[in-house]
């Protein structure tokens, strides 16, 4: 019997894999930003459906949501418009190029893409920016790695926890 509950968990977990990826098709999900233009990519999906969907993945994953602040540091890849899932990782398992949430030395969640490992330090530089951020990603200010963007209609920022694209 339980081995039958072990077994529909796990289909349970791969119907709501396959349900957001039906969901984010069907919405008019853009899939990789476009890096010409410098705007972040939109889709038909509203606000309210895009944090839907990133909490059935933060759900799914263990992971957590938030929203993309107003700064510009990470356009032309996100922007307010974005809702993104983070995900729990070894520090060990990232690599350059992954975007990140990092908490600053205020507590500010930051979210910008790794550019540069040194020891036990990498540093991070917003893809809109010209230098690398002061304060490194350390396993100690780590949130977690992007695992899932979802582009909106709208470009109006919700209630709720934001990561600020520092410039």
């Amino acid at each position: 019997m339980q081995s039958v509950c072990f077994q529909f968990k796990g289909l349970r977990s791969l119907l709501i894999f396959i349900g957001i990826g039906l969901c984010a098709f069907l919405s008019g999900c853009t899939s990789l930003p476009s890096f010409a233009g410098g705007t972040a990519p939109r889709s038909s999906v509203s606000r309210e459906h895009a944090l839907s969907l990133a909490q059935i993945t933060a759900a799914t994953v263990g992971g957590q949501v938030f929203t993309v602040a107003p700064t510009g540091s990470m356009k032309p890849t996100l922007d307010e418009s974005s809702v993104v899932t983070v995900e729990k990782v070894a520090f060990t398992q990232l690599r350059a190029g992954d975007i990140v949430i990092y908490r600053n030395a205020e507590g500010i969640p930051i979210i910008h893409r790794l550019y540069e490992q040194h020891g036990a330090a990498w540093l991070v530089l917003g893809d809109n920016n010209g230098s690398v951020d002061r304060e490194a990603v350390t396993s100690r200010n780590l949130v977690g790695r992007v695992c899932a963007i979802f582009y909106t209609s709208s470009g109006a920022m919700p209630e709720g926890t934001a990561a600020l694209a520092q410039r």
